[in-house]
This record gives C-alpha cells, sequence and structure tokens, in this order.
C-alpha cells in the first residue's frame, strides 16, 4: 500500500511545473523559462541604455550650458540632414559648420543643439536649419553660446526640449518596468521547478 502511494504520488509529481497553473501553459519548459529571461534581460538593457546614453548625457549637457556666454558666429554651411532607424524610423538633425571669436582665438564650431545626435522631431530641426540657413544667405551673425572655461565647446540651440525627453523617459520607464515584472516571473519559475525537483527526489526517495 505505501509503495502504491509513493508511486501515485510520483506520477503526481512528474508533471512539469507550471507557472500560470493550466498544463501547456508558459512557463512549463525550461527553454520559455530562457526566453523570458532573454527578454527580461533584453528590455533592461534597453531601459539603462536610454537612461545612460540619451537621457543623461542630454540632462548634464543642457545643464552645463546654462552658464555659457553668448558670442556671435558666422554660418559657413548648414543642411538638415535624414537619417534612418535600426527600426525603420527617421531621425533628423541640423548639421552645420560656423565660426566665431573668443578670447582673441578663431574657432569653428558644429554642434547645432544639446543632443547632437538628432532625433524624430522634423520640425524643430528644419526651423533651425532654415534659420542657420537665412543666416547664412544675408551674412547675419547668429548667436552661439560658448563654454567660458573651453572656448572650443559650443552650441547653437542650448534649450531643453521637452518632448523627446519625455518620450525617452517614457519608453525607459515602460521598457524597465516590463523588464522587471519578467524577471520576478522567471525568478517564481526558476523556484517553482527547483521545488517540483526536490518533490520528484524524495518521492523517488520514499519508493
Amino acid at each position: 500500500m505505501g509503495r502504491a502511494s509513493a508511486r501515485k504520488r510520483l506520477r503526481q509529481n512528474s508533471a512539469a511545473p507550471s507557472y500560470f497553473g493550466a498544463k501547456g501553459a508558459l512557463g512549463e519548459s525550461i527553454w520559455s523559462q530562457l526566453v523570458l529571461a532573454l527578454v527580461a534581460l533584453m528590455l533592461l538593457a534597453t531601459s539603462l541604455g536610454l537612461c545612460a546614453f540619451s537621457v543623461g548625457p542630454t540632462l548634464y549637457d543642457w545643464s552645463r550650458m546654462r552658464h555659457w556666454q553668448p558670442v556671435p558666429a558666422q554660418v559657413e554651411s548648414v543642411r538638415l540632414h535624414k537619417g534612418g532607424t535600426a527600426r525603420g524610423g527617421s531621425y533628423y538633425t541640423a548639421v552645420v559648420r560656423y565660426r566665431y571669436q573668443a578670447e582673441g582665438l578663431q574657432y569653428t564650431g558644429t554642434r547645432a543643439a544639446v543632443d547632437a545626435s538628432g532625433d524624430g522631431w522634423r520640425s524643430f530641426h528644419q526651423q533651425l536649419a532654415d534659420r542657420l540657413h537665412n543666416a547664412q544667405r544675408t551674412g547675419t551673425p547668429v548667436q552661439v553660446w560658448v563654454d567660458p572655461q573651453d572656448p572650443a565647446e559650443s552650441v547653437v540651440d542650448r534649450s531643453l526640449r521637452v518632448g523627446p525627453l519625455v518620450l525617452n523617459l517614457g519608453i525607459a520607464g515602460l521598457a524597465g518596468g516590463a523588464g522587471l515584472v519578467l524577471s520576478a516571473m522567471v525568478r517564481a519559475l526558476w523556484r517553482e521547478r527547483r521545488r517540483h525537483n526536490r518533490r520528484q527526489v524524495g518521492a523517488k526517495n520514499a519508493g
């Protein structure tokens, strides 16, 4: 009778564990758990990457640019650049070259905005490129902002653009939150699988 009960328990425990409580549900196999873990890592990496390479540097540069000094500059060339993203989208940036004088020396600048890498807001970059193009055509000086500690560093538009910043923060928050949820699910699945394996070992020893 004891051996029959042990065999019954072994058959009951031999079914693979399921996080969702239904046989065949996601999380039943080790491969599905590995896929979930990989997706979680990708989401967390996306969130950290946006914060480390986009949001963070933009806020840092904007903060230090607030103390830069205005200097007149002559625009030598300007154009609106359109590029493609890995996801099939487009990004825009004003590509400019200007010269200015600071502390008695001549410098050349190429930075148009705080975020020099560009983004999907075409209207901002188009308006900036048009303004600089008009200044180049008429020979009118434009105001640029120069770092008093390092006059070789300058920018045309030092404004903090809330739209792209909020978008990147939102994407980072959603990706990070989803990654944390999936990570919690994976940990729960792995704990359930370990308990399942211990029950199997206990049932075999009882048999």
